[in-house]
Protein backbone atom coordinates (compact mmCIF):
# COMPACT_ATOMS: atom_id res chain seq x y z
CA UNK A 1 0.00 0.00 0.00
CA UNK A 2 1.06 3.58 -0.72
CA UNK A 3 -0.07 5.79 2.13
CA UNK A 4 -1.45 9.22 1.28
CA UNK A 5 -0.81 10.50 4.81
CA UNK A 6 -4.16 12.27 4.60
CA UNK A 7 -5.64 11.85 8.04
CA UNK A 8 -8.83 9.81 7.85
CA UNK A 9 -8.41 8.85 4.18
CA UNK A 10 -5.86 6.05 4.49
CA UNK A 11 -8.04 4.47 7.16
CA UNK A 12 -11.04 4.62 4.81
CA UNK A 13 -8.96 2.87 2.11
CA UNK A 14 -7.83 0.12 4.44
CA UNK A 15 -4.30 1.46 4.68
CA UNK A 16 -3.76 3.41 1.48
CA UNK A 17 -3.70 3.07 -2.29
CA UNK A 18 -2.67 -0.33 -3.67
CA UNK A 19 0.87 -0.22 -5.00
CA UNK A 20 1.07 -0.13 -8.80
CA UNK A 21 -2.34 1.50 -9.28
CA UNK A 22 -2.89 4.21 -11.89
CA UNK A 23 -5.12 6.81 -10.24
CA UNK A 24 -6.76 9.83 -11.83
CA UNK A 25 -7.33 12.92 -9.67
CA UNK A 26 -10.06 15.00 -11.29
CA UNK A 27 -11.50 18.40 -10.54
CA UNK A 28 -12.14 21.92 -11.72
CA UNK A 29 -9.47 24.64 -11.38
CA UNK A 30 -8.83 25.76 -7.81
CA UNK A 31 -9.56 22.43 -6.12
CA UNK A 32 -5.95 21.91 -4.91
CA UNK A 33 -5.24 18.88 -7.06
CA UNK A 34 -1.56 19.79 -7.42
CA UNK A 35 -1.24 20.52 -3.68
CA UNK A 36 -3.03 17.28 -2.81
CA UNK A 37 -0.59 15.18 -4.85
CA UNK A 38 2.52 17.17 -3.96
CA UNK A 39 1.63 16.46 -0.33
CA UNK A 40 1.49 12.72 -0.99
CA UNK A 41 4.96 12.80 -2.59
CA UNK A 42 6.36 15.03 0.12
CA UNK A 43 5.01 12.99 3.02
CA UNK A 44 6.24 9.70 1.56
CA UNK A 45 9.65 11.24 0.93
CA UNK A 46 9.94 12.62 4.46
CA UNK A 47 8.45 9.72 6.39
CA UNK A 48 9.81 6.64 4.65
CA UNK A 49 12.36 7.83 2.11
CA UNK A 50 10.24 6.76 -0.85
CA UNK A 51 11.35 8.27 -4.16
CA UNK A 52 8.75 10.25 -6.07
CA UNK A 53 8.68 12.17 -9.35
CA UNK A 54 6.41 15.13 -10.10
CA UNK A 55 6.24 15.97 -13.81
CA UNK A 56 4.60 19.31 -14.58
CA UNK A 57 3.56 20.02 -18.15
CA UNK A 58 2.05 23.38 -17.13
CA UNK A 59 3.61 25.07 -14.10
CA UNK A 60 7.32 25.74 -13.67
CA UNK A 61 9.35 23.97 -11.01
CA UNK A 62 9.78 27.29 -9.21
CA UNK A 63 6.02 27.87 -9.11
CA UNK A 64 5.41 24.40 -7.66
CA UNK A 65 8.12 24.90 -5.04
CA UNK A 66 6.52 28.20 -4.02
CA UNK A 67 3.12 26.48 -3.69
CA UNK A 68 4.66 23.80 -1.50
CA UNK A 69 6.46 26.37 0.66
CA UNK A 70 3.16 28.19 1.22
CA UNK A 71 1.77 24.91 2.59
CA UNK A 72 4.85 24.49 4.81
CA UNK A 73 6.31 21.64 2.78
CA UNK A 74 9.89 22.72 3.32
CA UNK A 75 13.38 21.21 3.40
CA UNK A 76 12.60 18.97 0.42
CA UNK A 77 15.14 16.19 -0.05
CA UNK A 78 15.81 16.47 -3.78
CA UNK A 79 17.44 13.03 -3.77
CA UNK A 80 14.03 11.58 -2.87
CA UNK A 81 11.46 13.99 -4.34
CA UNK A 82 12.09 15.19 -7.89
CA UNK A 83 10.18 17.97 -9.66
CA UNK A 84 10.61 18.20 -13.43
CA UNK A 85 8.81 20.76 -15.57
CA UNK A 86 8.14 21.00 -19.28
CA UNK A 87 11.01 23.44 -19.74
CA UNK A 88 13.57 20.86 -18.59
CA UNK A 89 12.01 18.17 -20.77
CA UNK A 90 12.14 20.49 -23.78
CA UNK A 91 15.82 21.19 -23.17
CA UNK A 92 16.56 17.46 -22.99
CA UNK A 93 14.51 16.70 -26.13
CA UNK A 94 14.84 19.69 -28.45
CA UNK A 95 13.36 17.82 -31.41
CA UNK A 96 10.14 16.87 -29.64
CA UNK A 97 8.22 20.03 -30.54
CA UNK A 98 9.02 19.64 -34.23
CA UNK A 99 8.29 15.92 -34.33
CA UNK A 100 5.19 16.19 -32.15
CA UNK A 101 6.29 12.98 -30.44
CA UNK A 102 5.80 14.05 -26.85
CA UNK A 103 4.11 10.80 -25.85
CA UNK A 104 7.26 8.85 -26.75
CA UNK A 105 9.44 11.43 -25.01
CA UNK A 106 7.34 11.05 -21.87
CA UNK A 107 7.21 7.24 -21.89
CA UNK A 108 10.96 6.95 -22.53
CA UNK A 109 11.66 9.42 -19.72
CA UNK A 110 9.41 7.64 -17.25
CA UNK A 111 10.86 4.23 -18.08
CA UNK A 112 14.38 5.55 -17.52
CA UNK A 113 13.60 7.23 -14.21
CA UNK A 114 11.84 4.17 -12.83
CA UNK A 115 14.54 1.75 -14.00
CA UNK A 116 17.62 3.82 -13.18
CA UNK A 117 16.46 5.90 -10.21
CA UNK A 118 13.99 3.59 -8.48
CA UNK A 119 10.96 5.90 -8.52
CA UNK A 120 7.99 4.48 -6.61
CA UNK A 121 5.40 7.26 -7.09
CA UNK A 122 4.82 9.37 -10.21
CA UNK A 123 2.58 12.41 -10.63
CA UNK A 124 1.73 13.71 -14.10
CA UNK A 125 0.32 17.24 -14.12
CA UNK A 126 -1.73 17.19 -16.21
CA UNK A 127 -3.48 15.00 -18.77
CA UNK A 128 -5.04 18.16 -20.19
CA UNK A 129 -1.62 19.65 -20.88
CA UNK A 130 -0.40 16.38 -22.38
CA UNK A 131 -3.33 16.37 -24.79
CA UNK A 132 -2.36 19.84 -25.97
CA UNK A 133 1.11 18.54 -26.87
CA UNK A 134 0.12 15.26 -28.50
CA UNK A 135 -1.91 14.72 -31.66
CA UNK A 136 -3.83 11.50 -31.14
CA UNK A 137 -4.93 9.65 -34.26
CA UNK A 138 -7.29 7.45 -32.26
CA UNK A 139 -7.58 8.90 -28.72
CA UNK A 140 -9.29 5.94 -27.05
CA UNK A 141 -6.85 3.43 -28.51
CA UNK A 142 -3.78 5.61 -27.95
CA UNK A 143 -4.75 6.24 -24.33
CA UNK A 144 -5.48 2.56 -23.78
CA UNK A 145 -1.87 1.79 -24.74
CA UNK A 146 -0.48 4.74 -22.73
CA UNK A 147 -2.34 3.73 -19.58
CA UNK A 148 -1.28 0.14 -20.16
CA UNK A 149 2.33 1.34 -20.28
CA UNK A 150 1.87 3.14 -16.95
CA UNK A 151 0.53 -0.03 -15.33
CA UNK A 152 3.44 -2.08 -16.66
CA UNK A 153 5.88 0.34 -15.01
CA UNK A 154 4.80 -1.23 -11.73
CA UNK A 155 4.80 2.03 -9.76
CA UNK A 156 1.90 4.03 -8.36
CA UNK A 157 0.96 6.79 -10.80
CA UNK A 158 -1.32 9.78 -10.29
CA UNK A 159 -2.75 11.66 -13.29
CA UNK A 160 -4.31 15.10 -12.87
CA UNK A 161 -7.37 15.73 -15.03
CA UNK A 162 -8.73 19.26 -15.34
CA UNK A 163 -12.51 19.30 -15.55
CA UNK A 164 -14.60 22.14 -16.93
CA UNK A 165 -17.23 23.54 -14.52
CA UNK A 166 -20.11 22.63 -16.84
CA UNK A 167 -19.06 19.00 -17.40
CA UNK A 168 -19.72 15.86 -15.39
CA UNK A 169 -17.09 13.86 -17.32
CA UNK A 170 -13.88 13.24 -15.39
CA UNK A 171 -11.86 13.48 -18.60
CA UNK A 172 -12.56 14.29 -22.27
CA UNK A 173 -12.06 10.67 -23.38
CA UNK A 174 -13.68 8.91 -20.40
CA UNK A 175 -10.30 7.98 -19.01
CA UNK A 176 -11.95 6.87 -15.76
CA UNK A 177 -12.68 3.52 -17.43
CA UNK A 178 -8.96 2.94 -18.01
CA UNK A 179 -7.60 3.76 -14.57
CA UNK A 180 -7.54 1.74 -11.35
CA UNK A 181 -8.74 4.63 -9.22
CA UNK A 182 -10.46 7.98 -9.53
CA UNK A 183 -10.46 10.69 -6.86
CA UNK A 184 -12.73 13.67 -7.47
CA UNK A 185 -12.21 17.11 -5.91
CA UNK A 186 -14.78 19.88 -6.05
CA UNK A 187 -15.74 23.22 -4.54
CA UNK A 188 -19.05 23.03 -2.73
CA UNK A 189 -21.03 26.12 -1.80
CA UNK A 190 -22.07 26.14 1.85
CA UNK A 191 -24.74 28.72 2.58
CA UNK A 192 -24.55 32.05 0.78
CA UNK A 193 -20.96 33.04 1.47
CA UNK A 194 -18.77 30.01 2.11
CA UNK A 195 -17.12 27.41 -0.14
CA UNK A 196 -15.89 24.07 1.14
CA UNK A 197 -13.41 21.79 -0.62
CA UNK A 198 -14.81 18.28 -0.92
CA UNK A 199 -13.33 15.00 -2.05
CA UNK A 200 -14.85 11.73 -3.19
CA UNK A 201 -13.16 8.43 -3.99
CA UNK A 202 -15.26 7.45 -6.98
CA UNK A 203 -13.33 4.27 -7.73
CA UNK A 204 -10.44 2.28 -6.27
CA UNK A 205 -9.95 -1.25 -7.49
CA UNK A 206 -9.33 -3.97 -4.90
CA UNK A 207 -10.41 -1.66 -2.08
CA UNK A 208 -13.71 -1.68 -0.21
CA UNK A 209 -14.04 2.07 0.29
CA UNK A 210 -16.61 4.70 1.22
CA UNK A 211 -18.02 6.35 -1.93
CA UNK A 212 -19.55 9.44 -0.39
CA UNK A 213 -18.06 12.91 0.00
CA UNK A 214 -15.48 14.04 2.52
CA UNK A 215 -14.62 17.59 3.48
CA UNK A 216 -10.94 18.05 2.60
CA UNK A 217 -9.09 20.34 4.99
CA UNK A 218 -5.49 21.50 5.20
CA UNK A 219 -4.54 21.95 8.83
CA UNK A 220 -1.41 21.63 10.97
CA UNK A 221 0.92 21.11 8.00
CA UNK A 222 -1.14 18.35 6.43
CA UNK A 223 -4.41 17.33 4.79
CA UNK A 224 -7.24 15.60 6.60
CA UNK A 225 -10.76 14.50 5.70
CA UNK A 226 -14.00 14.36 7.63
CA UNK A 227 -17.27 12.80 6.58
CA UNK A 228 -19.84 15.21 5.16
CA UNK A 229 -23.05 14.82 7.13
CA UNK A 230 -25.18 17.56 5.58
CA UNK A 231 -25.02 20.64 3.37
Amino acid sequence: MIRTYIQGFDEALGGGIPEGHVVMVSGTPGTMKSSFLASILYQNSCRNGMKGLYISLEESKESLQKMMANLEMTEIDETKMFIVDIGKLRLEHRSADDNQDWLKVLTDYLKRRVTEDGMKIIVLDSLTALYSLVEFTNPRQDLFHFFGFLKRLGVTTFLISEMTPDSSAFGPFREDFLVDGNIYLKQHEVGDTDVQLRMRCVKMRHVNHYRGYYALIYRDNGFMVTRVISD
